[in-house]
């Protein structure tokens, strides 16, 4: 049995779960799982931790290999490699959603970094300065807004 320290590792627990089930965990080619399957292995497994086992599968169920996975009508699969259910398409729109938010966010991460802004001396565009001339032009001086004060329910005025 591994060390507690060993258990923060989701590589260490992903090498368990696959060497106990390797038919329904496999890190280099994932399938979807089954819904409850969380409970097939508390009830088979009393080694892992139930904080292990949701950080384990937490792991396993966010890597962009599973995620692709899940398509609509993908057969999911219990802990013997069998089928059990269909992937819906709102799992399906999760999965794509985070792997969304996955690209873009790695995407802003390595974009290069913002040009710097011109310097003020460069010399103005007239077509830019003739549009700000007649947008100035139509708009009124001065810019009033006018704000009514709500009445409160509970007057203290009568």
């Amino acid at each position: 049995m591994p060390t507690e320290k060993q258990w923060k590792s989701p590589s260490v627990l992903f090498a368990y779960l696959s060497e106990k089930w390797p038919d329904a965990f496999n890190t280099k080619a994932p399938k979807p799982l089954k819904i409850g399957i969380r409970e097939d292995i508390r009830a088979l497994d009393s080694e892992l931790s139930d904080e292990d086992l949701s950080r384990a599968l937490r792991a396993y169920t966010r890597t962009g290999k599973y995620l692709a996975q899940l398509l609509p009508g993908a057969t999911r699969i219990d802990l013997d490699g069998k089928a059990a259910g269909e992937v819906t398409e709102a799992d399906a729109a999760t999965a794509q959603a985070w792997l969304l938010a996955r690209f873009a966010k790695g995407g802003a991460e390595q974009s290069p970094e913002p040009k710097p802004e011109p310097e003020s001396s460069a010399k103005p565009d007239p077509k830019r300065a003739e549009n700000k001339a007649k947008l100035s032009a139509d708009r009124p001086a001065g810019l009033v807004v006018e704000t009514k004060r709500r009445r409160s329910l509970g007057r203290r005025d009568r």
